[in-house]
């Protein structure tokens, strides 16, 4: 006669889990996700261009086109369970358990059991902060020299040749700052994140390009030629319209909702920039690749792209992810003062071990201290960040109206002159953008380090 199975139940609040720190799979399986999620958010821009348009045909194949994509991208993020039995000796107990019908545990002396389903979802274990961004410089590096060859020469066997070495290294040094910025957040924020919600947040920050694209690609210049303007070619008052307005208020906004659409995972203002920073980043890697594919066509391709490149990796890439976590700082003091629901907690806790060692990985390094000194202000010489959601907004809005126009207006400024003028004038007003984001960026984290967590 068999016995009857123990019910699962929920695990303790004094359970650890140990994992194998893993950080370069964790790169390699985010850069396959942003090449998936990359080509999906396209082919969701043409469903919508066509429905726009009224062309069904194109909105039908693209549909089609569409959904296998999205089953690779359910199997890759469905939910991972780890089975946990646990055999506490005791003299109450029994020598053999049910697990279910076909399998029983024997334990040598008498036992009290239980059993549990977790989520595997071990925590984001990331190299060093300092070695990823070697790494990125070097991608970098590699990438421009990769695509040199196209500067010189048209024929197809050197612009295939640069394409294969500069296009990959371009791809994975964008998505560095992103690893980067979780080492950083980790190590220096001690916010710990999982792999499944570091995902989640990578993937919405991406998805939150696809209605920001549709306003600055379609519906906003629809706007534009309903009051007569209907010239947005570089240099013209349309363009201008374009980057000062539609671009700053669409994409702050469409960041933000898609922040609150992670309103489950933020649970304190310190975790509430955690995500729009990573939501940020989410979305300057998308749209960076969409800018560096669109300035390869056309004559001067290589100078383009290069031009493209620095602009859009040094300056866009910190400036979306600073002003959208303002915004989710913002988010998070909302959230935590109106909330309604449970906090969000993992099920269990985790341990990241040496895989040869089997040592504990300690998650405070020198590398903190130091980073801390640095960033560490008393609590009253720190700027206070917006606690509401709107007036958050606004000034991301601000700040991102003020790049875009003023590096416009230089460039409009300057377009008669000589051409090493135009690049001394356009490089330098760049080095100063640059120079004060990355003010406000070590000011904005050090207001962070007194947040509540």
């Amino acid at each position: 006669m068999q016995g009857q199975s123990l019910a699962l139940t929920p695990p303790p609040q004094n359970l650890s889990l140990a994992t194998p720190s893993t950080p370069w799979s964790v790169i390699w399986r985010m850069l396959g996700m942003v090449i998936l999620i990359f080509i999906i958010a396209n082919i969701v821009t043409f469903i919508a261009y066509g429905v726009i348009v009224n062309d069904p045909t194109l909105s039908v194949i693209s549909t089609i086109c569409l959904m296998p994509l999205l089953m690779v991208y359910m199997i890759a993020r469905r939910p991972k369970l780890t089975h946990v039995l646990l055999a506490t000796p005791s003299e109450f107990g029994n020598t053999k358990h049910m697990i279910d019908q076909q399998r029983m545990l024997s334990t040598p002396m008498p036992t009290n059991f239980e059993h549990h389903l977790i989520r595997d979802s071990p925590p984001l274990e990331m190299p060093k902060t300092t070695t990823l961004w070697m790494l990125f410089v070097v991608t970098i590096i590699i990438g421009a020299i990769g695509l040199a060859p196209m500067a010189f020469s048209d024929e197809l066997q050197w612009i295939i040749l640069a394409m294969l070495i500069g296009i990959p290294a371009w791809l994975l040094g964008f998505s560095l700052p992103v690893h980067g910025w979780w080492a950083f957040s980790t190590r220096h924020l001690d916010m710990m994140t999982t792999k499944r919600d570091g995902e989640l947040m990578l993937v919405t920050g991406m998805l939150s390009t696809i209605p920001a694209l549709l306003i600055n690609s379609i519906a906003f210049p629809k706007v534009l030629e309903s009051i007569g303007i209907d010239n947005i070619d570089s240099g013209s008052i349309g363009e201008l319209l374009i980057l000062a307005i539609s671009a700053p208020v669409g994409e702050e906004i469409c960041k933000a909702l898609f922040v609150l659409s992670l309103y489950r995972y933020i649970d304190s203002p310190r975790r509430g920039f955690q995500v729009g920073f990573t939501v940020g980043l989410g979305f300057a890697l998308l749209e960076n690749l969409q800018y560096i594919l669109f300035s390869l066509s056309g004559e001067g391709a290589f100078l383009s792209y290069s031009i493209t490149t620095v602009i859009r990796g040094i300056g866009s890439i910190p400036g979306h992810a600073f002003w959208t976590g303002i915004s989710g700082t913002a988010i998070g003091w909302h959230l935590t003062k109106n909330r309604t629901h449970k906090k969000h907690q993992d099920e269990s806790s985790w341990v990241v071990i040496d895989s040869k060692s089997g040592q504990i990985i300690q998650q405070q390094t020198n590398e903190t201290s130091k980073i801390k000194q640095w960033l560490n202000k008393p609590s009253e010489q720190t700027w206070n960040l917006p606690k509401n959601p709107i007036v958050a907004i606004m000034l991301a809005i601000l700040g991102h109206s003020f790049w875009n126009g003023s590096s416009w207006l230089i460039s409009w400024l300057f377009e008669d002159s000589n051409i090493l003028i135009q690049v001394v004038v356009t490089l330098g007003w760049l080095v100063f953008l640059i120079a004060g984001l990355w003010y406000i960026g070590r000011q904005v984290l050090a207001s962070v380090l007194h947040l509540p967590s």
